[in-house]
């Protein structure tokens, strides 16, 4: 990293260029970043969860008068997972999502 290099540059060589995008937190941070910035261009208000963590979606958008719960996926290889995955000192958890969990899914592919 050039540390002459303006702070915006910095930030995304260091996300890009490390092991950073590996880890699955980092990665549905950054679908839900790329999913509320276009969601915010096309007019929804964006409603972040500040306290709960656990919850099925990553966050609510509001248009028109209607709510609707928005879950993020990193999809690194064009393909979208039923499920979510953690780790914790315990190895390894998964949990199927239920049909009532969110009302969309918001996609980041990558590569295009």
């Amino acid at each position: 990293m050039n540390p002459q290099a303006p702070l915006s540059d910095m930030i995304i060589t260091s996300v890009e260029g490390s092991l950073l995008l590996h880890h699955t937190k980092n990665k549905g941070d950054i679908a839900a970043t790329k999913a509320i910035a276009d969601l915010t261009l096309k007019g929804y208000l964006v409603l972040t969860p500040l306290v709960c963590e656990h919850l099925p979606f990553d966050f609510v958008v509001y248009k028109d008068d209607k709510f609707y719960k928005i879950q993020a996926k990193y999809a690194g290889d064009n393909r979208v997972v039923n499920k979510t995955i953690w780790v914790d000192k315990n190895g390894i958890h998964q949990k199927k999502y239920k049909v009532n969990d969110f009302d969309f899914y918001a996609v980041y592919l990558p590569d295009i």
